[in-house]
């Protein structure tokens, strides 16, 4: 049911935002829901901070929280949500113009 239900985001992403569009979210919402599923629950901040981070850009951290995030939260994010919590971490850790 959770993979169904993160393709079904993925796809609703996918057709509603173009790859290099430029993260619209609340960051302040996107903080709220990585307080509330992500830090501690999941992993700490040092994973956003290391090196060799996994996602390049915007459209890699939508579709890593896509992926990784919504299955290991056990819940179902919005395509609200996930850009909202996409825009938090672009904001605070990652700094990508697109």
């Amino acid at each position: 049911m959770y993979i169904r239900n993160a393709l079904a985001v993925l796809a609703m992403v996918t057709v509603s935002q173009p790859v290099d569009a430029a993260l619209d979210g609340d960051p302040e919402h996107g903080k709220a829901l990585y307080a509330k599923h992500c830090a501690g629950q999941c992993h700490t901040a040092a994973v956003h901070e290391r090196k060799n981070v996994r996602a390049t850009n915007q459209a890699e951290v939508v579709a890593w929280i896509q992926r990784q995030c919504t299955q290991a939260m056990a819940t179902d994010l919005s395509v609200q949500d996930i850009e909202d919590l996409a825009t938090y971490l672009n904001d605070k850790y990652y700094h990508y113009d697109n």
